[in-house]
């Protein structure tokens, strides 16, 4: 395959896992793609195999805009301040810079917002030189950034939306990716890299029109479903990319798999979890059979799922699980991302000491000997305001299983039951729906996952209570990200505002640190 092609698909979908990358690479070889010009000539169902229906689509768009990722976050590419090319625009000189975008005129029979061009001169002069020093402006700053672009896009439309804000952020994020993208400085991408400045424009937009009756937009109100009509929304497939397979196995039949179900009941009951190393390349086999029995409507209670697949209360299926759902091996994920983004977590915090909470959190945390998974979330709750029992309850450290369901009113959604102190656990249990289901074990770490895990694979909401901490750790830590549709039972679509403000307020902090 021609370099260039897996090069352009990077840059497009930087998140891809090597394994979905080399499966994408081979299905273009097999339908022919030689070169860039064959790739505006691949459809969806092509390669809908392997991507989500966004990255598809988000594939093919680019593919078909002359091979040209939609958003270049290239950061190599971008022109150092001694260039001999303006950094503030690629059409105009800085001298000529206000003229030719306060005159831009769109194309007939294009959007105006597709040639818009930001007048980067009406900005302060120190705002100029973040923007020539490819440096990120300070918050102050920013917002002074995000005041002026809002108010040149209401001079062409008194509220635009957030698709045409969209198109607009990309430009500002090609041009500027080093000030403005949601990008970390180990090149770390967040979503398409928009988000963050996307909300701030946006919100700035909705709160020029609060009071402009004329200028809101009004939705049209979706017809209720009739009775009887049950249907699973995009909570379900959010994320995932093999959430009802369609295929069996290769050489498999429905015959060859419901027997392998049945040796997977045979070893649970000789071995129990004890046998769950052995059962893996089963439960892979059969991932197909489970997804049919997770997936139906009304959906099977845990009681119902442990008896049937009974492997799936083991971490290692489960995770094995959350693999072929998501395509994220969430163990490695979650290990690099507290090593890291967590450390980053905890320095940020350390400046929030009056932050209701965040000094009472770090005051426990020893270096040496806390768990640091552990810190990490509870400042993430603490941070998100969410109660002190939306994720984690306590337990005493020698109590068992049956004395922890026993003793304590367990809720219905997912809760990670740490025996021992918040901070230095000694262990952990899982409860899905009142009862435990998992544990205990020594490493908290594999504990979020499960947790999470358990989200994904059993088709469960976020609660309420806990949504911004664990689409936090879903988008900064595992990198899904996608563009649309929640997991959160308040469908906002898109990125919460208050994870995507934090996120923004974490890139900030890692490249502004010393």
């Amino acid at each position: 395959m021609n370099q260039g092609i897996k090069d352009l698909v990077i840059s497009i979908l930087p998140s891809l896992s090597d394994e979905t990358l080399a499966h994408l690479l081979e299905v273009l070889e097999e339908l022919g793609v030689e070169n860039k010009e064959d790739l505006m000539l691949v459809e969806e169902k092509d390669i809908e195999k392997y991507l989500r229906p966004i990255q598809c689509r988000k594939l093919l768009a680019a593919f078909k805009n002359e091979g040209l990722p939609l958003i270049q976050l290239n950061l190599e590419a971008v022109p150092s301040p001694s260039s001999s090319q303006s950094p503030l625009g690629s059409t105009c000189s800085p001298s000529s810079h206000s003229s030719c975008t306060e005159s831009f005129a769109p194309h007939l029979g294009r959007p105006w917002h597709v040639d818009f061009r930001v007048n980067w001169e009406r900005m302060p002069s120190s705002l100029q030189k973040c923007l020539v020093n490819q440096a990120r402006p300070l918050p102050v700053d920013r917002k002074n950034i995000v005041q002026a672009v809002v108010d040149q896009i209401l001079e062409q439309d008194p509220n635009p939306s957030r698709a045409t804000c969209h198109t607009i952020v990309r430009g500002i994020i090609r041009e500027f990716p080093k000030c403005f993208a949601d990008i970390g400085k180990t090149g770390d991408i967040i979503g398409d890299g928009c988000q963050s400045l996307l909300q701030q424009i946006k919100t700035r937009v909705e709160y020029k029109n609060r009071n402009n009756t004329l200028a809101r937009r009004r939705r049209e109100r979706r017809a209720s479903s009739g009775a009887g009509t049950m249907a699973r929304g995009p909570v379900d497939q959010y994320g995932c990319v093999r959430w009802a397979p369609k295929d069996l196995p290769s050489g498999e039949t429905e015959t060859t798999l419901d027997e392998m179900k049945m040796r997977l009941h045979r070893m649970f009951s000789e071995d129990g979890f004890d046998g769950a190393e052995r059962a893996e390349p089963l439960m892979e086999k059969t991932y197909i059979l489970q997804r049919r029995y997770l997936n139906q409507v009304p959906a099977p209670t845990i009681d119902m799922v442990i008896e049937e697949w009974p492997f799936l209360s083991s971490r290692r299926c489960l995770y094995s699980h959350f693999k072929l759902l998501t395509d994220v091996s969430i163990i490695s994920k979650l290990r690099e991302a507290i090593h890291s983004k967590g450390s980053t977590i905890v320095k940020f915090c350390q400046g929030l000491s009056r932050y209701p909470g965040i000094a009472e959190v770090l005051a426990k945390y020893d270096v040496e000997v806390s768990d640091k998974a552990m810190c990490v979330l509870q400042l993430l709750r603490t941070y998100f305001k969410e109660p002190q029992d939306a994720i984690v309850l306590e337990a005493d450290p020698s109590a068992t299983a049956a004395d922890v369901q026993r003793m304590t009113r367990l809720p219905s959604t997912p809760r990670l039951i740490v025996q021992g102190d918040m901070i230095k656990p000694a262990a952990w249990l899982l409860s899905i729906e009142g009862q435990v289901v998992m544990g205990p074990h020594a490493d908290f770490i594999t504990g979020i996952a499960s947790l999470f895990s358990s989200y994904y694979c059993l088709n469960l909401q976020y609660p309420e209570e806990s949504t911004c901490t664990l689409e936090f750790i879903q988008r900064c830590f595992l990198g899904i990200n996608p563009d649309t549709g929640s997991k959160s039972k308040k469908k906002q679509g898109g990125i919460n505002q208050q994870v995507c403000s934090l996120l923004r307020k974490l890139v900030d902090f890692e490249w502004m640190a010393t």
